[in-house]
């Protein structure tokens, strides 16, 4: 992911999530991906983005704050954590994900990282339980709850 890319990646979130919370702003996402740009990965088909995933080191059983203008990374991560993956609507299904997932997934391999965290926004929860992934219980404040949209659960994996 480049910072040219940024724009189509706040289109694809706005694609995918209108609907279900509120989109994180485009300075915010590029700011993640500032922080952290080799563990931020985007999709393409035929030259356009049509998929990304922003990820960053981070400490295990925190959740990053939504909407900031700055990302700054904790010292002492301890793990690499999937702040967010969208594909385009119209490619559900069709394995970018999976792509998008491996890469992460190997960067995190890469930099020595033993463990993956996310926090699942509405029904993904069972899509990364698919993948492996395990619920950690976490007593989040009420104002980040509802920032990932109210139905949240944290999740980790070891690698």
């Amino acid at each position: 992911m480049q910072a040219k890319d940024m724009a189509a990646v706040w289109q694809v979130q706005c694609a995918c999530y209108s609907d279900l919370l509120e989109p994180e702003s485009e300075l915010s996402l590029a700011a993640k991906r500032a922080a952290s740009p080799e563990t931020c990965f985007v999709a393409l088909q035929q030259g356009q983005v049509c998929g990304y995933l922003i990820g960053m080191p981070w400490r295990f059983a925190e959740v990053p704050a939504l909407n900031g203008a700055e990302c700054q990374l904790p010292a002492q991560a301890d793990c690499l954590y999937l702040h967010d993956m969208a594909i385009a609507p119209d490619l559900a299904g069709q394995g970018v994900g999976k792509l998008l997932f491996a890469a992460f997934r190997q960067s995190a391999v890469s930099l020595g990282f033993a463990c993956l965290s996310l926090t699942a926004v509405g029904n993904a929860m069972s899509y990364w339980q698919q993948r492996g992934f395990t619920p950690h219980v976490l007593h989040l404040s009420d104002d980040k709850i509802a920032a990932y949209g109210g139905q949240v659960t944290y999740m980790y994996q070891e690698i």
